[in-house]
């Protein structure tokens, strides 16, 4: 099932919606907060209001208990109407104040007080202009009793209001500080959101890329694509990595047709040998037909086929060598691929007065990989090797596995005129070559490079001018089940 996919934009303006979402969620918050706090402090001016004027009351009732003078108990009754007006205007704002059973109780507080302070009053006034101002002493201890109760629940009424106003502060700071550190948050995690949208696919690519560098052409699979903006770039990255694959088939059966013609004389005189022979024995059996027996007839006959079979062998080999397949992976014995190789140049290396010198192991283990590919690395190897000892040498193969087991090393060492040292970092680039012009493509160790690659394997050289020259192939072993 293919992996839905979503453009970044789209992506991005969810991101952002959500950052947006989250702001006015906490803009919402704080105006809900700041809010209260107004309507709070509206009720502590309320709470203010009704609590100095019960000061007032209470300072012409200590004026009165001081002086007995009748003018502060009617000014102490003034503000006792004046409390009982505010309380009536704002008798919605007290209520969220304190609770229902307070603001009742508050309420006969104040009616008493409002009629103990009638009843002094009234007393004053039956005593007349001339006589002393005294009063009942219960009525004075109930005036100051219940005046001490409307402050003290006043007070407490402000106090309370403070209280949640100061908790409420609180709550801001906690929600700028839990806002700030949210946004932080959020910040960070849309940014690495949208890196990783972005950088994600690419990061695909540089892989790929460093894969193709290597020999692998593998494709990018599209169900790793999570945007739909690089679902086409994906397309044209593995169209040009097809096409590149494509051209690598292309150069390697090149190579190929370049070192047949490079061993052809090699291959035309070992097919001179057991043509030759053929022919001279068909005419020994022409001429002596009637003289020879059955027997050396048939002796006759099985040299022809004989030396038939060897050309027939030596065809096949290079019709085989030179077909263009498409690479098939299978355990391969390096072992085998080294003699059935160096049977290719047999010729060219008795042309060129060069011995072979082999150190093979016959016990490697095998390595996973393309039989003919492999055999185009060695072929481009010792091609080299001949052509760099022009006036003859040895060419030295060893072959073991690496310490630790995992590892087939192949060393393909001549001793030939070796490689400068300025030349040595350029040898594996596409056509370079030391040979002289007409000589030399600049694609054989090219080639053979990539090959390497592809297979998982290491190609290094070590050579210095007039000592001769060594390949070192390393070829991951295959793991056995």
């Amino acid at each position: 099932m293919k992996k839905a996919t979503f453009k970044i934009r789209r992506k991005i303006i969810l991101a952002f919606l959500f950052c947006f979402l989250s702001v006015v969620l906490f803009a919402a918050f704080s105006f809900q907060i700041q809010r209260d706090i107004g309507r709070r402090l509206r009720l502590v001016e309320v709470a203010d209001d009704i609590m100095n004027n019960i000061l007032e009351i209470r300072r012409f009732e200590k004026n009165f208990f001081l002086y007995k003078q009748p003018g502060s108990v009617t000014e102490a009754l003034s503000y006792v109407d004046r409390v009982a007006g505010l309380y009536a205007r704002n008798e919605g704002a007290i209520a969220r104040l304190t609770k229902e059973s307070e603001k009742e109780a508050f309420t006969a507080i104040l009616a008493r007080y409002k009629d103990t302070v009638s009843k002094i009053q009234a007393s004053l006034g039956n005593q007349g202009a001339g006589g002393q101002s005294t009063t009942d002493p219960a009525s004075e201890d109930l005036l100051r009793t219940t005046g001490q109760e409307l402050l003290d629940r006043a007070e407490s009424w402000a106090k309370e209001e403070r209280k949640r106003i100061d908790r409420l502060f609180r709550q801001t700071q906690y929600l700028f500080v839990l806002s700030m550190v949210c946004f932080c948050i959020l910040g960070v995690l849309v940014a690495l959101y949208i890196a990783r949208l972005v950088t994600r696919p690419l990061i695909h690519m540089q892989l790929a890329m460093e894969k193709i560098a290597e020999g692998d052409f593998t494709p990018i699979r599209e169900e790793e694509c999570e945007s739909e903006e690089f679902v086409p770039l994906f397309r044209a990255f593995n169209r040009m990595s097809g096409e590149l694959e494509e051209r690598q088939e292309q150069l390697v059966q090149a190579r190929k047709i370049s070192a047949i013609g490079t061993f052809t004389s090699g291959i035309a005189h070992e097919l001179n040998n057991p043509v030759n022979n053929i022919v001279l024995s068909a005419e020994a059996l022409k001429e002596g037909y009637d003289e020879l027996s059955r027997e050396e007839a048939l002796d006759t006959v099985q040299d022809i086929l004989v030396q038939s079979e060897r050309a027939s062998d030596i065809i096949k080999n290079l019709l085989d060598f030179s077909r263009s397949e498409r690479p098939e992976m299978v355990s391969v014995s390096i072992p085998s691929v080294i003699d059935n190789t160096l049977k290719l140049v047999r010729n060219q290396m008795l042309l060129s007065g060069v011995e072979a010198e082999s150190e093979i192991s016959r016990d490697l283990p095998e390595v996973w990989g393309d039989y003919k590919s492999l055999q185009q690395v060695f072929l481009n190897l010792f091609l080299n090797a001949i052509q760099a000892m022009n006036g003859g040498g040895t060419l030295r193969i060893t072959a073991k596995e690496s310490n630790d087991r995992d590892r087939v090393r192949v060393e393909v060492a001549d001793t030939g005129h070796g490689i400068p040292p300025e030349d040595l970092p350029h040898i594996f680039d596409p056509f370079f070559t030391t040979k002289e012009v007409g000589k030399g493509t600049g694609l054989g160790l090219s080639v053979t490079y990539g090959i390497v690659q592809k297979h998982g394997g290491v190609i290094d050289v070590r050579s210095a001018k007039g000592t001769g020259t060594t390949f070192v192939i390393s070829l991951p072993a295959e793991k056995e089940e």
